[in-house]
């Protein structure tokens, strides 16, 4: 009935693609998120504790990474810094980096909204009990920073994996690629497309499903952490 599921049919060009694509595709969305995450607890850290300059500066990366096209950001990683720097970058690193320092500015900010709901009597308590500020921040900041901003991490890594998209632009083999190069073959864009959109969908299901469990978690290790 469904011909076209087929191992005869004519999206086989898009299922032929798809573990490379979808792969590529959680792959760099994986690997910008995770570098976005850190990078986001640094820029939170240097404008909290970097002093006035250090604020100045996380201002200024946050609002220009905020108030430019996420595609122009990739188009600069990938056509303007390797001549700038004198290197040579592939398709997919540029992708990661654009997606990384894109989402750090979203990430540093989801952090410190978090952080800003954490009372600063429990600060003032860890370091009266005599902890470092790097132990404060170990111990007793990160752990609830985290727990509270699980969901709007969720949604902030969901937007990223729907923007690294975007990555098709510059040739790299992700899953629109994949989808547009079946289309052009098999002229099929319905069903194309609307298998490509079903694996987007699995996939940020699977995403949320992953969020929900890791925060029942959280709940359970940090009872009183609301």
């Amino acid at each position: 009935m469904i011909d076209w599921l087929t191992a005869d049919s004519a999206l086989m060009p898009f299922f032929d693609g798809l573990i490379e694509g979808a792969g590529n595709t959680l792959l760099s969305s994986g690997a910008a998120f995770a570098i976005g995450l850190a990078l986001g607890v640094v820029v939170l850290a240097l404008r909290v504790a970097g002093g006035p300059l250090g604020r100045v500066a996380v201002i200024v990366y946050v609002s220009a990474m905020r108030g430019t096209p996420l595609l122009v950001q990739l188009l600069i990683a990938y056509y303007v810094l390797p001549s700038l720097l004198g290197i040579s970058i592939s398709p997919l690193a540029a992708g990661v980096l654009a997606l990384a320092l894109n989402t750090t500015a979203y990430v540093s900010e989801i952090l410190r909204a978090a952080l800003s709901t954490i009372p600063a009597g429990q600060t003032a308590a860890a370091r009266a009990l005599g902890m470092r500020p790097w132990q404060c921040w170990l111990h007793v900041l990160l752990p609830q920073m985290f727990h509270r901003a699980l969901p709007p991490l969720t949604n902030e890594f969901t937007v990223l994996l729907k923007a690294s998209s975007l990555l098709s632009l510059i040739a790299v083999s992700e899953l629109a690629t994949v989808a547009r190069n079946a289309t052009l073959q098999s002229d099929l864009p319905l069903q194309v497309f609307a298998a490509t959109a079903a694996v987007y969908f699995l996939m940020l299901w699977c995403a949320s499903t992953i969020s929900r469990s890791v925060e029942r978690r959280f709940a359970r290790l940090l009872p009183n952490v609301h």
